[in-house]
């Protein structure tokens, strides 16, 4: 195998690779919990720091910004817990358009106050990195039987979707390739 074609597929399988592991985090995703409880947690926000300057001290110092995340706390069929957070995406990324999260909490804390705990469908999506402090970030709770098994339509129509689009595009780039090929061809004949 000659060394380019090596490279290709190395740099191929290297990008399906990110791609999967990005669709992977941003898809919606779901499991089957009993909800435990909630939490409401103080945050302090990394990224963008505001500098504000002191007029007494007559120098700038750091303000640092805080806010509130709600999280829901969680058991899985198989006794493994599971923690939730629930933050609102608004208009930002990825886009679902998320602006109840008040409103999943009350409903989370609905089914973790019950007498008889019902299992809950949860839809989120994102991961659980212990070491960065990272949840998956709860989109709805729905209630469901405990051997409940989820079919993700939006996730198969999506890929299939998109693999429809990638081999249209894959065509039109051979068709163009194939078209600037003849032309140079046809300009070194004459």
């Amino acid at each position: 195998m000659k060394k380019t074609k090596k490279i290709k597929i190395s740099v191929g399988i290297v990008l399906l690779l990110v791609a999967g592991l990005f669709f992977h985090n941003i898809l919606p995703r779901t499991v089957v919990v009993q909800i435990t409880g909630t939490d409401v947690k103080r945050v302090d926000k990394t990224g963008k720091v505001i500098e504000e300057w002191d007029e007494s001290a007559d120098i700038k110092k750091n303000a640092v910004h805080t806010y509130d995340v709600r999280f829901i706390n969680s058991l899985t069929r198989k006794g493994k817990p599971m923690v939730f957070r629930n933050e609102d995406t608004g208009w930002g990324w990825p886009p679902y358009l998320k602006f109840n999260s008040a409103d999943l909490t009350a409903e989370a804390q609905a089914f973790a106050s019950a007498q008889k705990k019902s299992w809950v469908l949860v839809k989120f999506y994102g991961w659980r990195i212990n070491i960065f402090s990272m949840f998956p970030n709860a989109i709805s709770l729905k209630e469901v039987d405990r051997e409940y098994t989820h079919i993700p339509l939006f996730n198969i129509v999506f890929f299939m979707v998109l693999i429809i689009v990638a081999f249209y595009l894959r065509s039109r780039v051979r068709k163009f390739v194939n078209w600037a090929r003849g032309r140079k061809k046809g300009k070194s004949d004459s």
